[in-house]
């Protein structure tokens, strides 16, 4: 028998783990609830069962936490700890495909990560519009940024901010930070703020994105830009 929180949480994970770091609904998974102590056999979208494979193999050595997508790695790190701290949970990962290694976590498996951290520290450069900016426990800023539209919390000093002399929030912004990224997909964590740079553009934006429409226009009827070039150059 399982608690009906546990239950919800556990479900919740499956998601997590089968999405990654991947974005949007699992609408095109399907899952079917099987007889045994809990098991729940999910049906993939071909999408998304290749997204998945690559870490599956990973997962055949305990040291390998590290290279998974970080999602999984996280959804990873909380069944082994559930497995430790209870007897009575135990995770299996049974794919349909045998080329697939079959993925156990029991108190006695060890999934960590090697000696190799995937997170790298780097200074970098962020732009966006900072959409808030302050804190009463934890100061930060929360900038949106233009190329994604994601959202990232830099983390800065009160200090700091009560000095600007400048209002910034809903505003674009140039950000120096500090940050540790991973290096296979690319995010961020933990980062902080080392200097708001001064960002004065010297071109006309409408004018560059009227440009940016007519080559968007001009190159619609070509599906592969990239494969246009190359054959242009005798596929080179």
């Amino acid at each position: 028998m399982i608690g009906l929180s546990q239950f919800n949480e556990f479900n919740q994970q499956v998601e997590a783990f089968i999405a990654g770091s991947q974005r949007g609904k699992q609408n095109e998974t399907h899952v079917e609830v099987a007889e045994g102590s809990y098991k729940l056999r999910v049906t993939l979208a071909a999408a998304a069962a290749l997204a998945l494979q690559p870490d599956l193999v990973l997962m055949a050595r305990d040291d390998a936490l590290g290279e998974l997508d970080p999602k999984r790695a996280e959804v990873v790190s909380k069944w082994q700890a559930s497995a430790r701290r209870d007897d009575g949970y135990e995770y299996e990962i049974r794919p349909d495909l045998e080329a697939l290694p079959k993925v156990m976590l029991t108190k006695r498996t060890d999934y960590r990560i090697g000696a190799a951290s995937p997170w790298v520290t780097v200074e970098k450069y962020l732009f966006g519009v900072v959409e808030d900016m302050g804190g009463a426990q934890k100061a930060n800023i929360h900038l949106r940024l233009r190329d994604t539209g994601q959202t990232v919390i830099v983390g800065a000093s009160q200090d700091f901010l009560r000095d600007q002399s400048e209002n910034r929030v809903y505003r674009q912004a140039l950000l120096r930070v500090k940050a540790e990224q991973h290096f296979k997909t690319g995010q961020l964590r933990n980062v902080r703020l080392l200097a708001f740079e001064d960002y004065a553009p010297s071109y006309d934006e409408n004018a560059l994105n009227a440009f940016s429409y007519q080559g968007t226009q001009a190159w619609r009827d070509i599906p592969d830009a990239v494969a246009w070039v190359r054959e242009q150059r005798g596929g080179r």
